[in-house]
């Protein structure tokens, strides 16, 4: 994983596709109405904010260059695939969320659907393309950092402690971290994405720190922390209590930063290029996977049910990831050649 030029950390373009999978996972067992697969899938989000935060920090912090230059680049990084799984949202859902043409401008422009939506309820974000919450996020998160990226280390504690309380505060409310989505949390997804955002700036900044780089077991780690059951009830005779926010907390505030320190490296020969080649295509994935799955629910033939056969969610599977190559070798990597070549 680089940015212009800097050194590459490919074990963590490796992790970044492992979090990709993991989310994939997680929503595709919910959409056939089997939550309990991969129930916390929906961590790899904080895994990736903790590593924008890491990434971009390691590519920014002392470049010499201005914001406009800096918020270029991360449109281009962005924008292709948003604009590409936003047409095929809209073409596909416009019947069902009115009106077309603001939601269309507001999902191009990653500029969210905010109001006040009636109690109990949770409406998108982004009505065509409900998965660009996390991007507006981080957009958002990384914009504000850019010129707060040389702040004394006091300043950078301080943001953590604050977000980090906030987050503690939700996850315990909550019994989870899983927010930030709908219009009615969306500014608690601001914390969350500034909490692991920040977390992976500190981690950059205390780099010297980290244990002896590895790629294999931070891997199976992060898996295993998404493939985790919900976590509910009385767990080894200690009375109920929100268990379940105490591990989506811990992960996020301490497994996650580890792992982005334990994996900041660059392992050599076939692993790296497999890794190197998953990263590419963990963005695609995760991008592209809700409109995959709206246009396999188009082409099946018996409609959609809250039970989906488990064998479409398995060539859900294997459709994904073919979609996100496709996609990335013939159109996402062409745009943005051309659109970084501008002056």
């Amino acid at each position: 994983m680089t940015e212009n030029g800097t050194q590459r950390f490919a074990a963590l373009d490796g992790l970044r596709a492992v979090a990709a999978l993991g989310v994939l996972l997680y929503h595709f067992a919910s959409w056939t109405g089997r939550p309990a697969l991969f129930a916390h899938g929906y961590l790899g989000v904080d895994f990736f904010f903790c590593l924008s935060g890491f990434v971009l920090a390691h590519a920014f912090e002392r470049r010499r260059i201005g914001w406009p230059a800096y918020l270029w680049i991360r449109i281009v990084r962005i924008w292709p695939l948003l604009v590409l799984s936003t047409l095929i949202g809209a073409v596909l859902t416009s019947r069902s969320a009115p009106p077309f043409w603001p939601n269309l401008a507001r999902g191009l422009l990653l500029i969210p659907r905010l109001g006040h939506p009636a109690e109990w309820t949770f409406p998108t974000l982004f009505p065509f393309n409900p998965l660009a919450w996390s991007l507006c996020l981080e957009v958002i998160v990384s914009a504000l950092w850019f010129p707060l990226r040389r702040l004394p280390d006091l300043g950078l504690m301080a943001i953590v402690v604050l977000s980090g309380a906030v987050m503690a505060w939700v996850a315990l409310g909550l019994n989870g971290v899983e927010t930030g989505w709908d219009q009615a949390t969306f500014w608690l997804g601001v914390v969350r994405a500034t909490f692991s955002f920040s977390l992976g700036w500190a981690c950059w900044r205390y780099r010297a720190l980290a244990p002896k780089p590895r790629l294999l077991a931070p891997a199976l780690v992060l898996m295993a922390a998404l493939a985790m059951p919900i976590l509910s009830g009385p767990i080894l005779a200690w009375p109920i209590l929100p268990w379940n926010g105490l591990f989506d907390f811990t992960c996020v505030a301490l497994l996650f930063p580890l792992l982005v320190l334990v994996g900041a490296h660059d392992p050599k020969g076939s692993v790296g290029a497999l890794c190197r080649t998953a990263g590419e295509l963990s963005y695609p994935l995760y991008a592209l996977h809700w409109t995959t799955w709206a246009v396999m629910l188009r082409l099946y033939p018996d409609g959609w049910k809250p039970l989906l056969p488990l064998w479409f969610g398995v060539l859900g599977v294997v459709v994904a990831p073919t979609a996100a190559w496709t996609a990335f070798r013939f159109y996402d990597a062409p745009v943005r050649r051309w659109l970084g070549s501008r002056p």
